[in-house]
């Protein structure tokens, strides 16, 4: 009797991690400062796939419009295997994408997962091209908002790309970085000279019981949320909207994240 409703219960928990929390999507504000007077929206890692349709991320889309950011940042990891992906029409997805708008730009890094077999991005940088993206490797530029200067830095994977770790912001009033994994910052050399670096690639563990989460390396150091690195710079790390290696999602639903500067 116990046996079957132990076998109950993880059919239960198993039922919701496939069918129910992948498709929730939790909304989150985080205060970094009140200087610049700008909302950025951050995605990441929606890993899309056979489990994970472009459909999933229009109500993602749609909170977006909601929000009226004024910069949108995407922090790698568009496809779960850019091999598969290659061999699939995306049309929808590159008007969903397409038709995210924010009057500061939209801006986008390469994840571990948008490199093919052969270490090429290619096809998921033109992607995120085509649709309205600027692609931020290894490079910074400037935005201006009311006189108000903020430099958007971003490097180039770490694990499976050519990250420039000496990368400095441009001269402005805040300076923001995206990279894809957290432990970059533990080989970055300008860390201190940026206000506020975002990042990804944990999905918080996706599978969280507890203090127990799956682990996957480049997040060993930080996994979800906010982490103060230094006097001036903070880290926030998104667990992301997709799935890897197992379509199940407990503990860690998908999140969205707006950050007022």
């Amino acid at each position: 009797m116990i046996g079957l409703i132990i076998g109950a219960l993880l059919l239960i928990l198993l039922i919701y991690g496939v069918f129910i929390e992948p498709h929730v999507m939790k909304v989150r504000h985080v205060k970094i400062a009140q200087k610049q007077n700008i909302k950025i929206a951050h995605f990441t890692d929606t890993h899309f796939a056979w489990h994970t349709s472009s459909r999933r991320f229009i109500k993602f889309a749609r909170n977006i419009a909601d929000e009226k950011p004024d910069l949108i940042i995407f922090s790698g990891d568009l496809f779960d295997k850019v091999a598969w992906a290659k061999d699939k029409n995306w049309s929808e997805l590159l008007v969903i994408l397409s038709g995210l708008n924010a009057p500061l730009g939209k801006f986008a890094i390469l994840g571990n997962h948008d490199f093919d077999d052969e270490k090429s991005s290619g096809f998921v940088e033109e992607f995120l091209e085509k649709a309205g993206f600027t692609l931020l490797k290894n490079r910074s530029v400037l935005v201006d908002n009311a006189q108000r200067t903020l430099s958007v830095s971003g490097v180039d994977d770490w694990r499976e790309g050519q990250p420039d770790l000496e990368l400095y912001p441009l001269e402005a009033s805040f300076s923001l970085l995206a990279l894809h994994e957290p432990d970059t910052v533990l080989d970055m050399e300008t860390i201190k000279q940026f206000d506020l670096i975002l990042s990804g690639h944990s999905h918080g563990g996706q599978i969280r019981i507890g203090n127990w989460r799956l682990h996957n390396k480049g997040s060993s150091s930080a996994d979800g949320g906010l982490y103060q690195l230094n006097e001036r710079t903070k880290l926030y790390v998104n667990r992301g909207i997709g799935l890897t290696f197992l379509p199940i999602r407990f503990g860690v639903p998908p999140e969205i994240v707006y950050y007022e500067i």
